[in-house]
């Protein structure tokens, strides 16, 4: 029986408890879990609070939840970020003024100091005696890359990865040598199924900035054993050649961007392996399997990117997905700008599918049902009235101005020909129906019961080069707000409680951004 430790946002443990679903991951892509408690013993739960299994890498920290309904049963769902997920959503970047961030030392200093850097150090504590240093050691391609991804880079340049474990009301950030697990076919504990790649490119053309004959163009090659260098050796029939396209780089980041795409091609092969469980509960994310025939000579080296583990019935299942090493992870064969460019790919990004949303491989599918429509056509069609009648407000009182000043204008045109005794019979008579002071009108301000001017606020009436806008002010903050149930649409996609209060979620859109207010 597994059993779950529940602490608040100070890590201060509250109960523990066993009657609990769970699934949880880590790895290079994948980051997040799932928690449903159905112990009648546990607290009450809020976001921001933790969970761990004592002794054991697996917990994390509580962000969302999931309320579902079924024959009148209630079941809240517990969504967070596994320990890995909470170092990928931090980023780490230079200092002002500096090219790359750049560490040296011992690794458990480095990673305290990072881990104080990205504002984890009242999470994480660093607890290692591991003795491997590093100098000028750069993060570099990506400069900017989120602390998971640079940590296990960081790591791995000295064949380390890292290790979590909850001890002691304490999450220890840890420092382990990688483990190799190097077995035969015939062995006990590894059955695998591996494949060869030679057909892997071996020649990467780079081509960077500027156009025609000026374009800048680098040449890497890759040899028998997957070193990359800028010496061709394989050529003829075992040259393999592709282009990566970086429009806009410079030279310096032309060679680097593209010697690491061909580096990040030379994986050697592929590897399906199926492990007893006694090497598997063993295995974390970055340890090595070994995969090796000696009938046919086949060795291909996989490496392990992703460990799950699901808790169901009091039952602790883990499992394990090999791939490629870290920074291989998330090679992008196409070698397009924007990828190069924009920073990590990966390292914790997880993509989950609500409703109206399907994820299939790499595409992400949209439908939006009939309901949906229906919804967004109602909010419009009561935001279209509500804005047509303050419109009718204020045209009426425009109107009553713009007769106020006509009068007044014709008494005036009046008085002048009177003084110069060119004042006609009938221009007398006019001047004789208007009354005193009619050319001194003021225009009485605006309410329920008189028509008069009115004066824009700025937030629930605002007024753009002359063209006047009205919303449904919320009388307190002065900022627009929209009962609940209301849907806005914007093409920002920023979460409308920043301007209109309230608590909103996002709906699926084909288009805009489209939130509806649900508190």
């Amino acid at each position: 029986m597994a059993d779950v430790i529940i602490a608040d946002g100070k890590l201060t443990p509250h109960a523990s408890v066993s009657q609990v679903t769970l699934d949880w991951a880590c790895s290079t892509d994948e980051n997040d879990f799932e928690l449903t408690i159905d112990d009648a013993l546990a607290p009450n739960v809020s976001q921001g609070w933790y969970f761990w299994i004592d002794g054991s890498d697996v917990g994390g920290r509580i962000v969302d939840r999931r309320v579902s309904v079924v024959g009148g049963t209630s079941t809240t769902t517990w969504i967070g970020q596994s320990w890995t997920g909470m170092l990928a959503a931090k980023i780490l970047q230079p200092d002002s003024g500096q090219d790359y961030l750049t560490v040296s030392g011992k690794l458990p200093d480095i990673l305290t100091g990072l881990v104080k850097r990205i504002g984890l150090d009242g999470v994480f504590t660093v607890q290692s005696d591991d003795s491997s240093t590093v100098t000028n050691w750069r993060f570099e391609n990506p400069r900017y890359v989120d602390a998971y991804t640079g940590f296990r880079n960081l790591l791995a340049s000295c064949g380390r990865r890292l290790d979590f474990q909850a001890k002691d009301n304490h999450i220890l950030l840890g420092i382990t040598p990688v483990g190799i697990i190097d077995n035969t076919i015939d062995s006990d504990l590894v059955d695998f199924k591996a494949e060869t790649n030679r057909r892997a490119v071996n020649h990467l053309i780079g081509l960077g900035s500027q156009e025609l004959k000026d374009r800048l163009v680098v040449n890497y090659f890759a040899d028998a054993a997957g070193a990359v260098s800028q010496t061709q050796t394989l050529v003829g029939a075992d040259e393999v050649c592709a282009t990566y396209d970086y429009s806009n780089a410079d030279l310096s980041t032309l060679q680097s961007e593209t010697k690491k795409h061909l580096q990040e091609l030379q994986t050697g092969g592929s590897v399906e392996v199926t492990l007893s469980d006694e090497v598997g509960d063993g295995l974390r994310v970055d340890d090595k399997i070994v995969a090796t025939d000696q009938a046919s000579g086949v060795n291909v080296t996989a490496v392990v990117t992703k460990r799950i583990v699901k808790i169901d019935s009091g039952i602790l299942a883990s499992t394990f997905e090999v791939g490629l090493p870290v920074r291989s992870a998330n090679a992008n064969y196409s070698g397009s700008s924007s990828s190069a460019s924009g920073g990590s790919t990966g390292g914790g990004v997880s993509l989950t599918a609500g409703r109206g949303l399907s994820i299939s491989g790499g595409t992400i599918n949209a439908e939006v049902a009939s309901e949906d429509l229906d919804s967004v056509r109602q909010v419009a069609e009561s935001a279209n009235k509500t804005a047509s009648d303050y419109a009718a407000q204020i045209g009426a009182a425009n109107k009553t101005a713009e007769d106020a000043k006509t009068v007044a204008d014709a008494a005036k045109s009046v008085a002048d020909s009177a003084k110069s005794g060119m004042m006609t019979d009938g221009e007398r008579s006019k001047l004789a129906s208007v009354e005193r002071g009619a050319n001194a009108y003021t225009l009485p301000k605006a309410s329920t019961d008189v028509l008069g001017g009115v004066k824009v606020d700025g937030s629930s009436i605002v007024s753009v080069d002359g063209v006047i806008s009205a919303h449904v002010g919320d009388g307190v903050s002065g900022k627009v707000a929209f009962p609940v149930g209301y849907v806005v649409m914007n093409t920002t996609g920023i979460d409308p409680s920043v301007d209109f209060g309230g608590t909103w979620r996002r709906l699926p859109s084909l288009g805009c951004s489209m939130f509806e207010r649900i508190g």
